[in-house]
């Protein structure tokens, strides 16, 4: 079977397929496949809930500028701008996910930082380094535990 996450009415039978599947009785007796089965169920329903919301936003934004071409009214213009933005600010969003849907990429990852040689300096940019990565994965919803800290004497962290 090919996956495309533009085919979203092939992803909304899976969706169906992986429902049936998971409300059979002997389901839960491997719960190993089971935890597996739900990680892909609940992915596949956001991935498609995304997309119809899209595909909706982009209808609802059509009709918008239709009714303002007959109307003539150009009181609608900054609403239809701001419809457009939050539009490419979820395609943006999206994009990313699409960049992480590799096969590996839903699973957990260590990051290392070591400061290495250069001292003071460069104890300073891996704290700051390691601040970034922290908050962009914040911004992102990814979930974050730092294993192992040790700081440096004056400022940012060693080893």
């Amino acid at each position: 079977m090919s996956w495309s996450v533009f085919d979203i009415s092939g992803q909304e039978r899976n969706i169906v397929q992986l429902e049936k599947q998971s409300s059979q009785p002997d389901f839960w007796s491997d719960q190993n496949h089971a935890r597996s089965i739900m990680r892909r169920l609940s992915g596949q329903k956001r991935l498609v809930e995304q997309w119809r919301g899209i595909e909706n936003k982009c209808v609802e934004i059509s009709e918008l500028i239709t009714l303002a071409e007959a109307e003539e009214d150009t009181s609608l213009q900054d609403e239809i701008k701001s419809e457009i933005d939050t539009l490419g600010t979820q395609l943006d969003q999206l994009d990313l996910e699409l960049a992480f849907s590799g096969e590996y990429d839903s699973r957990n990852a260590l990051l290392s930082i070591h400061a290495g040689a250069g001292g003071t300096e460069s104890m300073d940019w891996a704290d700051m380094l390691m601040r970034m990565y922290l908050r962009w994965a914040e911004r992102h919803g990814y979930k974050t535990d730092v294993l192992d800290i040790t700081r440096g004497e004056e400022v940012g962290i060693k080893v």
